[in-house]
């Protein structure tokens, strides 16, 4: 199928969200979650309650993230609705369900984060009660952004699919983004099943990640491939 300029833009658009995506979980992540392993309860609470601001912008990333990727659905929806109109609203109503629950999900980390400012106050609670209540916050946004995360696995592997059959990524990336986006399903079931082994679990996501950057990429700098480029090479 040859693109039209509408599809084109759209396109950019999707390389655009992808990359904002990745971006806006990393930094939102990176304060709340990655530079606070190793830590214990209390240095964690005292980080959040002495930068009470910083976390509140950092789970504020973290949101934009989950409203880029429903702009993402969209943008791909437009992008792969003339390939398969079915197949597309599908991935378009699977993707924004992962939108929707990620969101969600978000409350329970900012209470996590209101509980971690109680602990500056004496009397309150104790340590063993404010780190029980953490735990029961934390493990609420996780399984939430585990369900989210199997709602984006069966969009995206729809959204590769309609790639590969339209020919507009080259079949190595939107190969390598089936695959990713398919292993999504199972690492999140698993992750809800056995929330001891999330770390561990975590690396079967990369696949899927290097398939977001790279088409994000490919997007930007090259654009939907035309028919005729398909059919010479």
């Amino acid at each position: 199928m040859n693109p039209t300029p509408e599809q084109r833009t759209y396109a950019r658009l999707a390389g655009i969200c992808f990359l904002a995506d990745v971006v806006l979980q990393g930094l939102g992540d990176s304060v709340t979650i990655v530079l606070r392993r190793g830590e214990t309860f209390v240095e964690t609470a005292r980080y959040a309650a002495e930068n009470d601001l910083l976390w509140r912008v950092s789970l504020l990333e973290v949101g934009f993230s989950w409203i880029v990727i429903g702009i993402l659905a969209f943008a791909l929806y437009a992008v792969l609705e003339p390939v398969d109109k079915r197949l597309a609203q599908l991935a378009l109503c699977l993707r924004l369900g992962a939108s929707f629950v990620g969101a969600a999900s978000l409350m329970f980390r900012v209470a996590q984060g209101w509980l971690y400012k109680a602990s500056a106050t004496e009397g309150l609670f104790t340590t063993a009660q404010l780190q029980t209540l953490v735990s029961v916050m934390k493990r609420g946004a996780g399984e939430g952004v585990e369900v989210a995360w199997m709602f984006l696995g069966a969009g995206s592997t729809l959204f590769f699919l309609l790639f590969l059959r339209s020919r507009y990524l080259p079949v190595l990336v939107a190969g390598l983004g089936i695959f990713g986006s398919a292993l999504l399903i199972p690492m999140s079931a698993v992750m809800f099943v056995y929330p001891q082994y999330i770390g561990e679990l975590k690396l079967v996501g990369l696949p899927g990640l290097l398939a977001n950057v790279a088409t994000a990429l490919w997007l930007l700098v090259k654009g939907l491939r035309p028919r005729g480029t398909v059919a010479s090479a």
